[in-house]
C-alpha cells in the first residue's frame, strides 16, 4: 500500500496538470461587447446589416436591431477550434442565440 505522502503528491500533480491543461483551452464564450482583433469594422457592419435583413424577412415578432446586433457580434468573432470537439454551424449558433436573447 503506498504511503500517504505518495498519494498527496500524486493528487497535487494531477490537479496542477488539470489547471495547466485548462489554461491552454481557448474560452468558449466571451463577455462584454468587444469584437475580436481579427474582425474588421466594415465586415462587422456588413454582417450586421445582412442579419438585419434576415430578421426583417422572418415572420417572428423579434426586435430586429437587437437580433442583428447579437447575431452579427457572434458571427464577427474569431473562431478558435478546440481539438477533438464538434461545434455547431456558426450561423445557426448566432441566429439561435439572437432569437433567444431578443
Amino acid at each position: 500500500m503506498p504511503s500517504d505522502s505518495r498519494i498527496y503528491v500524486g493528487l497535487i500533480a494531477i490537479i496542477v496538470t488539470l489547471i495547466v491543461a485548462v489554461s491552454f483551452v481557448p474560452p468558449l464564450t466571451t463577455g462584454g461587447v468587444e469584437v475580436s482583433s481579427g474582425a474588421v469594422r466594415e465586415d462587422i457592419e456588413v454582417t450586421v446589416s445582412g442579419e438585419l435583413q434576415h430578421c426583417e424577412s422572418l415572420v417572428d415578432d423579434l426586435d430586429c436591431r437587437c437580433y442583428a446586433g447579437v447575431s452579427g457580434y457572434v458571427l464577427a468573432q474569431e473562431r478558435v477550434p478546440v481539438p477533438f470537439t464538434q461545434t455547431m454551424n456558426q450561423t445557426e449558433l448566432a441566429r439561435t442565440q439572437a432569437a433567444q436573447s431578443c
